[in-house]
C-alpha cells in the first residue's frame, strides 16, 4: 500500500509542477526551484494522498535550526514514516552529487529508530541541463542508464553522454541503501507544440528503509 501511495504521488507531483512552472516560468528558469519548495510541496502531495484515504498525516521538518542547506522532511502517518532528501543540482558536479550522497546519509543519521512504523525515503531533485559533459551526464547518473527517450532529447539538441558512476552505486556505497526506484520526469512543456521540455528535469528516488 505504501509503494503504491508513493508512485501515485510522485505522477500527481509531477502535475503539480507543471502547474507551478507554468506560473513562475522564468522565475526557475535556469536556476530550478528552491529546495525547501520542492520539499515542502512533494510532502503537501503526500499529504493530500493519505488524505484521499481518510489517513491522519503531518509533515515536519527535520532541521528546523536550518542549518543544514538542503531540508529534510519527515511525514508521519499513524502506521509509516516517509523521509524526503529535498536538492537542486545546481552545476551536475561531481561535489553537488557528492552533496546529496551527503545529504542523504544525513537523514539516514536522523531517522526515528525507536518507531517500528514502515518506512520509506525519497530524494527529490531538479536540474537544467547545459552544456556541460557533467550536465548531459544527469540522466544517467540518476537512473543507472540512458532514459528511453535519449532520441527525443537530441531532437531537443541535448546530446546525453554516460556517466562513470550511477546515483544508485553512490547510495549504496556511502548510505548501504539498494533496490531503489529511479525516476525522471519533465514538467515543462514547448508553448509552441506541446511536447515536454527535456532541458529540464524533476528527479526523484524512493528507498525502502
Amino acid at each position: 500500500m505504501l509503494d503504491e501511495l508513493i508512485s501515485q504521488s510522485l505522477r500527481d507531483f509531477q502535475s503539480d509542477c507543471v502547474s507551478f512552472c507554468e506560473h513562475h516560468y522564468p522565475t526557475i528558469h535556469n536556476r530550478g526551484m528552491k529546495e525547501s519548495h520542492l520539499g515542502k510541496a512533494l510532502a503537501r502531495r503526500l499529504i493530500h494522498s493519505y488524505d484521499n484515504l481518510k489517513i491522519a498525516a503531518i509533515y515536519t521538518q527535520l532541521d528546523e535550526t536550518a542549518t543544514l542547506k538542503h531540508p529534510a522532511f519527515r511525514i508521519e502517518s499513524p502506521e509509516h514514516q516517509i523521509y524526503i532528501v529535498a536538492h537542486r543540482l545546481i552545476s551536475a558536479n561531481v561535489a553537488c552529487r557528492k552533496g546529496l550522497v551527503k545529504d542523504t546519509q544525513w537523514t539516514l543519521e536522523h531517522l526515528d529508530r525507536a518507531s517500528g512504523k514502515e518506512k520509506r525515503l525519497i530524494i527529490v531533485a531538479d536540474h537544467w541541463v547545459d552544456r556541460s559533459s557533467a550536465s548531459k551526464s544527469v540522466p544517467s547518473w540518476w537512473l543507472g542508464h540512458q532514459p528511453i527517450h535519449k532520441e527525443e532529447y537530441a531532437a531537443q539538441g541535448i546530446r546525453l553522454v554516460d556517466a562513470d558512476r550511477s546515483l544508485s552505486e553512490d547510495i549504496e556505497q556511502e548510505c548501504n541503501l539498494s533496490d531503489g526506484r529511479h525516476r525522471i520526469f519533465h514538467p515543462l512543456f514547448r508553448h509552441r507544440d506541446g511536447l515536454p521540455l527535456f532541458k529540464y528535469m524533476l528527479l526523484t528516488a524512493a528507498y525502502t528503509l
